[in-house]
């Protein structure tokens, strides 16, 4: 699908298509069900980094700008639902609709674990399209990637009492899943600068 395509050569490497209307029976995503039928979950992994790097404008919260350029670029007249904003005052659950199609399994510290990159990568956007090669895939949660062993139970009992970004990361760090692991620069960008905001991604 070029519009993927386009996507990914923008660093939104991942995309994985559902029934959006079977997905609104999870919690805090009814509205999917007015919607068209194949939802597209838009994600990334390091791949982001360089593209996003390349195009970054001096502008308030860039990253999200940036998502929403490179979406509309691709997908000008789809309804898109991101990550990064609000509806009706609360934030959507993305990492149970990930769980819910099979994107990834959650950990108790509440990130997705993808089966090939892990904890490294984050979700970006929801997007509704009417087709997708025919009737929407049928997904179901997948088995869990990874153990969380004590290594991560230990990480994120750590977190939990505080808003150090390190701590948290540490909880990312704790996986074993470590192959696709951010570089330093990208690290410090989610995490010190973006901290202050929401969850790092």
């Amino acid at each position: 699908m070029k519009e993927l395509e386009q996507l990914a050569t923008r660093g939104f490497d991942l995309a994985h298509a559902f029934d959006a209307h079977a997905a609104a029976r999870e919690p805090g995503w009814e509205r999917l069900a007015a919607g068209p039928r194949v939802g597209i979950l838009i994600a990334n992994t390091r791949a982001l980094w360089a593209p996003f790097c390349a195009a970054r404008r001096d502008e308030p919260d860039p990253l999200d700008r940036y998502t929403e350029r490179a979406i509309a670029e691709a997908f000008p007249a789809a309804p898109v639902l991101f990550a990064h904003r609000s509806y009706d005052g609360a934030f959507l659950p993305f990492g149970r609709l990930a769980h819910a199609v099979g994107f990834g399994a959650l950990a108790p510290s509440k990130l997705v674990i993808h089966p090939i990159y892990g904890p490294w990568i984050a979700l970006r956007a929801v997007i509704a399209i009417e087709r997708y090669g025919g009737e929407p895939p049928v997904r179901a949660p997948i088995a869990k990637p990874c153990a969380c062993g004590e290594a991560c139970r230990a990480a994120l009992a750590a977190a939990l009492p505080t808003t150090d970004w390190r701590a948290w990361l540490a909880v990312r760090d704790a996986c074993a899943l470590r192959a696709h692991r951010y570089d330093e620069d990208q690290i410090h960008f989610h995490y010190s600068q973006a901290w202050s905001h929401r969850s790092p991604g």
